[in-house]
């Protein structure tokens, strides 16, 4: 396997398990993390260059996918929001942008095609179709925008 790809997929693996734990850290210290972790996922799907397939894909349980948003809402507190294009910049309750969004869309759309690569007997072609097509389709704005949100907490 390609080693660009084995950086990806160690990169999601990694995001996900810090996603999963995020309660065993302090808010600044798991962000940077998060930051460096979406650095290299972005630069590796920037460069990815796979034939998507037509396919039906199970929606996230929602109540899953609510309750660690909820979680990471509470657990960001201030750091949260942020505000999107249209959005009045003097005023955080008008503020359209979330981190806790961003990452709970981010864990479950990357989570899926993880467990498809490890489940999967054909081998790292499905995932990376799964990732490829999500990223240009939806998730890719989550990731530009969760990265932008921890630009400007950086010190």
């Amino acid at each position: 396997m390609d080693s660009d790809y084995n950086k990806l997929i160690e990169a999601i693996a990694e995001f996900c398990r810090t996603v999963e734990r995020f309660e065993c850290y302090r808010c600044l210290p798991w962000l940077r993390k998060i930051e460096r972790l979406l650095r290299i996922i972005d630069d590796g799907m920037a460069r990815l260059d796979v034939k998507t397939e037509a396919g039906v894909f199970p929606l996230p349980d929602l109540d899953r996918r609510f309750e660690l948003y909820r979680r990471l809402k509470a657990f960001l507190g201030d750091l949260d929001g942020y505000p999107l294009a249209g959005d009045r910049v003097d005023d955080p309750l008008d503020y359209s942008g979330s981190l806790a969004d961003d990452i709970t869309d981010l864990y479950f759309e990357l989570r899926r095609g993880l467990r498809l690569y490890e489940t999967e007997s054909t081998g790292l072609l499905p995932a990376l179709s799964l990732w490829y097509a999500g990223y240009r389709l939806h998730w890719r704005d989550h990731l530009l925008g969760a990265r932008s949100r921890l630009r400007e907490l950086q010190p």
